[in-house]
Protein backbone atom coordinates (compact mmCIF):
# COMPACT_ATOMS: atom_id res chain seq x y z
CA UNK A 1 0.00 0.00 0.00
CA UNK A 2 1.47 4.00 -1.16
CA UNK A 3 1.85 5.89 1.62
CA UNK A 4 1.23 9.16 0.72
CA UNK A 5 2.80 10.81 2.96
CA UNK A 6 6.23 8.56 2.52
CA UNK A 7 8.74 9.72 -0.44
CA UNK A 8 8.07 7.89 -3.25
CA UNK A 9 10.61 6.33 -5.38
CA UNK A 10 11.07 4.42 -8.18
CA UNK A 11 13.49 1.78 -9.79
CA UNK A 12 14.83 1.77 -12.91
CA UNK A 13 16.72 -1.72 -13.67
CA UNK A 14 16.03 -4.64 -11.82
CA UNK A 15 19.24 -6.61 -11.13
CA UNK A 16 21.16 -7.75 -8.35
CA UNK A 17 22.57 -4.33 -7.58
CA UNK A 18 18.93 -2.80 -7.49
CA UNK A 19 18.69 -5.16 -4.36
CA UNK A 20 20.63 -2.69 -1.74
CA UNK A 21 18.58 0.31 -2.39
CA UNK A 22 15.42 -1.41 -2.07
CA UNK A 23 16.42 -2.60 1.47
CA UNK A 24 17.82 0.38 2.59
CA UNK A 25 14.69 1.65 1.70
CA UNK A 26 12.85 -1.11 4.03
CA UNK A 27 14.92 0.03 6.99
CA UNK A 28 13.23 3.77 6.49
CA UNK A 29 10.00 4.58 7.82
CA UNK A 30 9.49 7.80 5.44
CA UNK A 31 10.67 6.30 1.99
CA UNK A 32 9.28 3.64 -0.09
CA UNK A 33 9.43 2.16 -3.76
CA UNK A 34 6.15 2.21 -5.75
CA UNK A 35 7.33 1.14 -8.88
CA UNK A 36 9.81 -1.12 -10.84
CA UNK A 37 10.66 -0.68 -14.16
CA UNK A 38 13.43 -3.37 -16.33
CA UNK A 39 13.76 -4.40 -19.47
CA UNK A 40 11.69 -7.79 -19.10
CA UNK A 41 8.28 -7.26 -17.79
CA UNK A 42 8.68 -10.39 -15.51
CA UNK A 43 11.95 -9.37 -14.03
CA UNK A 44 10.16 -5.78 -12.76
CA UNK A 45 7.61 -8.34 -11.52
CA UNK A 46 9.47 -10.23 -9.77
CA UNK A 47 11.43 -8.03 -8.38
CA UNK A 48 8.78 -5.93 -7.35
CA UNK A 49 6.39 -8.85 -5.68
CA UNK A 50 10.37 -9.26 -3.29
CA UNK A 51 9.54 -6.04 -1.90
CA UNK A 52 6.00 -5.29 -2.12
CA UNK A 53 5.62 -2.78 -5.08
CA UNK A 54 2.78 -3.47 -7.14
CA UNK A 55 3.34 -1.70 -10.28
CA UNK A 56 5.49 -2.66 -12.89
CA UNK A 57 6.94 -1.20 -15.95
CA UNK A 58 8.98 -2.55 -19.28
CA UNK A 59 9.28 1.30 -20.22
CA UNK A 60 10.14 3.77 -17.53
CA UNK A 61 9.31 7.00 -19.74
CA UNK A 62 5.21 5.51 -19.35
CA UNK A 63 6.19 4.31 -16.05
CA UNK A 64 7.31 8.26 -14.92
CA UNK A 65 4.63 9.51 -16.89
CA UNK A 66 1.88 7.75 -15.30
CA UNK A 67 3.26 7.45 -11.23
CA UNK A 68 5.24 10.22 -10.98
CA UNK A 69 7.49 9.62 -8.38
CA UNK A 70 9.45 11.95 -6.38
CA UNK A 71 12.62 10.14 -7.67
CA UNK A 72 14.11 7.44 -9.27
CA UNK A 73 17.18 5.01 -9.02
CA UNK A 74 19.08 3.82 -11.80
CA UNK A 75 20.56 0.68 -11.35
CA UNK A 76 20.70 -0.35 -15.21
CA UNK A 77 23.82 -1.90 -16.96
CA UNK A 78 26.59 1.08 -17.40
CA UNK A 79 25.66 1.84 -21.31
CA UNK A 80 21.93 2.49 -20.33
CA UNK A 81 22.25 4.75 -17.51
CA UNK A 82 22.03 7.89 -19.32
CA UNK A 83 19.06 7.74 -21.18
CA UNK A 84 16.49 7.28 -18.23
CA UNK A 85 18.73 9.32 -16.18
CA UNK A 86 17.88 12.16 -18.75
CA UNK A 87 14.21 11.27 -18.77
CA UNK A 88 13.47 11.60 -15.13
CA UNK A 89 15.51 15.42 -15.27
CA UNK A 90 13.31 16.62 -17.69
CA UNK A 91 10.36 15.41 -16.03
CA UNK A 92 10.95 17.34 -13.01
CA UNK A 93 11.68 13.88 -11.50
CA UNK A 94 14.97 14.00 -8.85
CA UNK A 95 17.98 11.01 -9.39
CA UNK A 96 20.08 8.75 -7.48
CA UNK A 97 22.15 7.31 -11.12
CA UNK A 98 24.53 4.19 -10.30
CA UNK A 99 27.99 4.40 -11.20
CA UNK A 100 29.68 5.46 -13.55
CA UNK A 101 27.68 8.39 -14.27
CA UNK A 102 27.46 7.49 -18.29
CA UNK A 103 29.47 5.91 -21.10
CA UNK A 104 30.31 9.46 -22.78
CA UNK A 105 31.32 12.72 -21.87
CA UNK A 106 28.68 14.35 -23.51
CA UNK A 107 25.86 12.59 -22.18
CA UNK A 108 27.35 13.26 -18.21
CA UNK A 109 27.57 17.00 -19.03
CA UNK A 110 23.91 17.05 -20.57
CA UNK A 111 22.75 14.70 -17.45
CA UNK A 112 24.71 18.24 -15.12
CA UNK A 113 23.15 20.69 -17.20
CA UNK A 114 19.90 19.45 -16.77
CA UNK A 115 20.06 18.73 -13.03
CA UNK A 116 21.49 22.09 -12.32
CA UNK A 117 19.17 24.38 -14.62
CA UNK A 118 15.81 22.29 -13.29
CA UNK A 119 16.96 22.77 -9.82
CA UNK A 120 16.57 19.02 -8.68
CA UNK A 121 18.73 16.49 -6.90
CA UNK A 122 21.07 14.77 -8.73
CA UNK A 123 22.94 11.90 -6.56
CA UNK A 124 25.57 10.66 -8.71
CA UNK A 125 27.36 7.31 -6.93
CA UNK A 126 29.74 6.49 -6.01
CA UNK A 127 29.22 7.56 -2.19
CA UNK A 128 32.26 8.22 -0.41
CA UNK A 129 30.46 9.99 2.66
CA UNK A 130 31.07 7.42 5.03
CA UNK A 131 32.01 7.57 8.34
CA UNK A 132 35.86 6.49 7.95
CA UNK A 133 36.36 9.22 5.01
CA UNK A 134 34.70 11.94 7.53
CA UNK A 135 36.83 10.90 10.15
CA UNK A 136 39.93 11.12 7.79
CA UNK A 137 38.97 14.90 6.48
CA UNK A 138 39.87 15.94 10.10
CA UNK A 139 43.31 14.86 9.37
CA UNK A 140 43.36 16.66 6.13
CA UNK A 141 45.25 19.25 6.81
CA UNK A 142 49.18 21.33 7.68
CA UNK A 143 49.23 20.49 11.59
CA UNK A 144 48.86 16.73 10.99
CA UNK A 145 50.36 15.91 7.46
CA UNK A 146 52.32 19.16 7.22
CA UNK A 147 51.76 20.72 3.11
CA UNK A 148 50.04 18.50 0.78
CA UNK A 149 52.72 16.95 -1.57
CA UNK A 150 51.14 14.25 -3.56
CA UNK A 151 48.84 11.11 -3.21
CA UNK A 152 47.72 7.58 -4.64
CA UNK A 153 45.10 6.07 -4.99
CA UNK A 154 44.25 2.10 -6.04
CA UNK A 155 41.46 -0.71 -6.51
CA UNK A 156 42.80 -4.12 -7.71
CA UNK A 157 40.94 -7.00 -8.30
CA UNK A 158 40.99 -10.35 -9.95
CA UNK A 159 38.20 -8.87 -12.11
CA UNK A 160 34.48 -9.43 -11.86
CA UNK A 161 33.71 -13.28 -11.38
CA UNK A 162 30.51 -13.17 -13.66
CA UNK A 163 30.56 -14.08 -17.76
CA UNK A 164 27.94 -11.13 -18.73
CA UNK A 165 28.23 -8.00 -20.10
CA UNK A 166 31.33 -6.58 -17.96
CA UNK A 167 34.05 -8.40 -20.42
CA UNK A 168 31.64 -6.82 -23.93
CA UNK A 169 32.69 -3.64 -24.89
CA UNK A 170 29.55 -3.42 -27.15
CA UNK A 171 27.67 -3.48 -23.64
CA UNK A 172 29.93 -2.03 -20.87
CA UNK A 173 31.55 0.89 -23.67
CA UNK A 174 34.50 0.55 -20.84
CA UNK A 175 35.87 -2.11 -18.25
CA UNK A 176 37.75 -1.23 -15.41
CA UNK A 177 37.73 2.71 -16.11
CA UNK A 178 34.11 3.38 -15.97
CA UNK A 179 33.71 -0.03 -13.79
CA UNK A 180 36.23 0.05 -10.95
CA UNK A 181 38.62 2.78 -11.49
CA UNK A 182 35.93 5.54 -11.00
CA UNK A 183 36.04 4.84 -7.24
CA UNK A 184 39.57 5.89 -6.23
CA UNK A 185 39.40 8.27 -8.19
CA UNK A 186 35.87 9.78 -6.75
CA UNK A 187 38.09 9.91 -3.08
CA UNK A 188 40.78 11.25 -3.92
CA UNK A 189 39.19 14.13 -6.27
CA UNK A 190 36.29 14.24 -3.02
CA UNK A 191 39.17 14.91 -0.78
CA UNK A 192 41.72 16.68 -2.54
CA UNK A 193 39.31 18.98 -4.68
CA UNK A 194 39.40 19.64 -8.35
CA UNK A 195 42.21 18.69 -10.57
CA UNK A 196 43.66 20.52 -13.43
CA UNK A 197 44.78 18.10 -16.17
CA UNK A 198 45.59 14.73 -16.74
CA UNK A 199 47.63 11.63 -18.72
CA UNK A 200 47.86 8.40 -18.09
CA UNK A 201 47.97 4.52 -20.33
CA UNK A 202 44.95 2.20 -21.07
CA UNK A 203 45.22 -1.20 -22.41
CA UNK A 204 43.29 -4.98 -22.25
CA UNK A 205 46.22 -6.95 -20.73
CA UNK A 206 44.24 -9.99 -20.47
CA UNK A 207 41.70 -10.50 -23.79
CA UNK A 208 41.36 -14.52 -22.65
CA UNK A 209 40.06 -14.81 -19.00
CA UNK A 210 39.17 -17.69 -16.79
CA UNK A 211 36.62 -16.23 -14.69
CA UNK A 212 34.15 -17.92 -11.71
CA UNK A 213 33.30 -21.44 -12.15
CA UNK A 214 36.37 -22.04 -14.53
CA UNK A 215 34.66 -20.33 -17.34
CA UNK A 216 36.54 -18.98 -20.16
CA UNK A 217 35.58 -15.77 -21.44
CA UNK A 218 36.85 -13.76 -24.88
CA UNK A 219 36.99 -9.81 -23.68
CA UNK A 220 38.03 -6.82 -25.51
CA UNK A 221 37.05 -4.43 -22.36
CA UNK A 222 39.84 -2.04 -20.71
CA UNK A 223 41.86 -3.95 -17.42
CA UNK A 224 44.78 -2.07 -16.83
CA UNK A 225 44.44 1.26 -16.32
CA UNK A 226 46.81 3.88 -15.31
CA UNK A 227 46.31 7.82 -14.41
CA UNK A 228 48.40 10.12 -13.44
CA UNK A 229 46.22 13.71 -12.08
CA UNK A 230 47.83 17.07 -11.04
CA UNK A 231 46.72 19.69 -9.30
CA UNK A 232 46.82 23.45 -10.07
CA UNK A 233 49.32 23.35 -7.33
CA UNK A 234 51.11 21.24 -8.72
CA UNK A 235 51.02 18.12 -6.73
CA UNK A 236 50.55 14.97 -8.41
CA UNK A 237 48.35 11.62 -7.88
CA UNK A 238 48.86 8.20 -9.56
CA UNK A 239 45.28 6.39 -9.69
CA UNK A 240 45.51 2.66 -10.76
CA UNK A 241 42.35 -0.18 -11.39
CA UNK A 242 43.72 -3.39 -12.47
CA UNK A 243 41.38 -6.80 -13.14
CA UNK A 244 44.95 -8.98 -12.82
CA UNK A 245 45.67 -9.59 -9.03
CA UNK A 246 45.52 -12.37 -6.73
CA UNK A 247 43.77 -10.67 -4.13
CA UNK A 248 41.52 -7.54 -3.59
CA UNK A 249 43.17 -4.17 -2.75
CA UNK A 250 41.38 -0.59 -1.88
CA UNK A 251 43.16 1.81 -0.30
CA UNK A 252 44.33 5.39 -0.66
CA UNK A 253 47.44 7.28 0.48
CA UNK A 254 48.30 11.40 1.05
CA UNK A 255 51.14 12.46 1.35
CA UNK A 256 52.18 15.79 3.50
CA UNK A 257 56.02 17.20 4.32
CA UNK A 258 55.41 15.74 7.50
CA UNK A 259 53.24 12.64 7.80
CA UNK A 260 50.86 10.40 5.58
CA UNK A 261 47.40 9.91 5.66
CA UNK A 262 46.58 6.11 4.55
CA UNK A 263 42.87 5.24 4.14
CA UNK A 264 41.88 1.17 3.96
CA UNK A 265 39.85 -2.41 4.73
CA UNK A 266 42.28 -2.13 8.09
CA UNK A 267 40.81 1.76 8.72
CA UNK A 268 42.43 5.03 8.60
CA UNK A 269 46.79 5.09 9.40
CA UNK A 270 48.43 8.58 10.27
CA UNK A 271 52.18 8.22 9.68
CA UNK A 272 53.44 11.34 12.40
CA UNK A 273 56.67 11.08 13.06
CA UNK A 274 57.21 14.63 14.95
CA UNK A 275 54.51 13.43 17.28
CA UNK A 276 52.05 10.83 18.08
CA UNK A 277 48.55 11.31 17.20
CA UNK A 278 45.93 12.40 19.78
CA UNK A 279 43.24 9.20 20.58
CA UNK A 280 44.68 7.01 18.24
CA UNK A 281 46.90 3.81 19.03
CA UNK A 282 50.63 3.33 17.67
CA UNK A 283 50.82 0.37 15.67
CA UNK A 284 54.06 -0.52 12.71
CA UNK A 285 52.20 0.41 9.26
CA UNK A 286 53.70 -1.27 6.17
CA UNK A 287 56.82 -1.62 8.05
CA UNK A 288 56.89 1.66 9.16
CA UNK A 289 57.45 3.09 12.77
CA UNK A 290 55.49 6.69 13.99
CA UNK A 291 52.30 5.36 12.53
CA UNK A 292 48.88 5.48 14.63
CA UNK A 293 45.70 4.26 13.56
CA UNK A 294 42.84 6.43 13.96
CA UNK A 295 39.59 5.53 15.60
CA UNK A 296 36.44 6.40 13.21
CA UNK A 297 34.45 9.23 14.93
CA UNK A 298 31.89 8.25 16.44
CA UNK A 299 29.94 11.73 15.75
CA UNK A 300 30.66 11.11 12.03
CA UNK A 301 27.15 10.72 9.94
CA UNK A 302 26.51 6.89 9.09
CA UNK A 303 23.96 7.09 6.03
CA UNK A 304 22.94 5.43 3.83
CA UNK A 305 22.74 6.26 0.30
CA UNK A 306 19.25 6.14 0.16
CA UNK A 307 18.47 8.29 3.33
CA UNK A 308 21.35 10.43 2.03
CA UNK A 309 18.86 11.15 -0.81
CA UNK A 310 16.24 11.36 0.49
CA UNK A 311 17.35 14.31 2.74
CA UNK A 312 18.55 16.20 0.03
CA UNK A 313 15.35 16.25 -1.24
CA UNK A 314 13.73 17.42 2.24
CA UNK A 315 16.20 20.04 2.35
CA UNK A 316 16.36 21.20 -0.82
CA UNK A 317 20.01 21.01 -0.87
CA UNK A 318 22.65 18.92 -3.04
CA UNK A 319 24.07 15.68 -2.16
CA UNK A 320 27.41 15.21 -1.37
CA UNK A 321 28.31 13.44 -4.31
CA UNK A 322 27.08 15.50 -6.48
CA UNK A 323 26.50 15.62 -10.35
CA UNK A 324 28.66 18.43 -9.91
CA UNK A 325 31.32 16.65 -8.57
CA UNK A 326 30.92 13.80 -10.55
CA UNK A 327 31.05 15.46 -13.51
CA UNK A 328 34.35 16.52 -12.54
CA UNK A 329 35.58 12.80 -11.79
CA UNK A 330 34.07 11.29 -14.75
CA UNK A 331 36.04 14.07 -17.22
CA UNK A 332 38.80 12.55 -15.59
CA UNK A 333 38.31 9.01 -16.69
CA UNK A 334 37.32 9.96 -19.99
CA UNK A 335 39.86 12.15 -20.75
CA UNK A 336 42.36 9.77 -19.12
CA UNK A 337 41.02 7.24 -22.20
CA UNK A 338 41.84 10.24 -24.92
CA UNK A 339 45.24 10.89 -23.25
CA UNK A 340 46.21 7.08 -23.47
CA UNK A 341 45.22 7.44 -27.19
CA UNK A 342 46.96 10.55 -28.00
CA UNK A 343 49.77 10.19 -26.26
CA UNK A 344 48.83 13.74 -24.51
CA UNK A 345 47.85 15.10 -21.31
CA UNK A 346 44.41 16.38 -21.11
CA UNK A 347 43.42 19.41 -19.59
CA UNK A 348 40.31 19.67 -17.30
CA UNK A 349 37.70 21.57 -17.96
CA UNK A 350 35.05 20.85 -15.48
CA UNK A 351 35.70 22.06 -12.07
CA UNK A 352 33.23 21.99 -8.62
CA UNK A 353 33.19 23.55 -5.35
CA UNK A 354 34.22 20.73 -2.88
CA UNK A 355 31.51 20.23 -0.11
CA UNK A 356 34.23 20.37 2.75
CA UNK A 357 36.95 22.82 3.49
CA UNK A 358 40.52 22.27 3.24
CA UNK A 359 42.50 25.54 4.43
CA UNK A 360 44.50 26.89 0.85
CA UNK A 361 47.69 27.13 2.93
CA UNK A 362 47.49 23.21 3.00
CA UNK A 363 48.33 23.22 -0.75
CA UNK A 364 50.85 25.80 -1.16
CA UNK A 365 54.17 24.09 -1.27
CA UNK A 366 56.21 27.08 -2.80
CA UNK A 367 55.93 30.52 -0.21
CA UNK A 368 58.13 28.95 2.31
CA UNK A 369 60.94 27.26 3.15
CA UNK A 370 58.84 23.50 4.39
Amino acid sequence: MTDQNSLQLAMIGCGDISERFFKQAEALDDVQFVATCARHLDSAERKGREHGVDRWYDDYERMMDEVKPDGVVVTTPHSLHAAPVQAALRRGIHVLNEKPMATSLDDCIEMERLARENGLVFMQLPFDHTPAFLTALEYLNESTLGKFTGAEAVLLIPGPPRDNWYYDRSVAHGGAMLDCMVYPTSRLISLLGPAKRVTGFVNTLIPHRIVGGGKRVESDVDDNVTLLVEWETGQQAVIRSLWGTSFARNDTAVYGRKGTLWMSGSGIVVHSPEGPIPGAEPVEWQGFRDCYRVPVSPDAPNESMIEHFAASIRENRPPYPSGTLQLHVHEILFKGYRAAETGEAQELTTTFTPWHEVEPSFYDTRGEFI
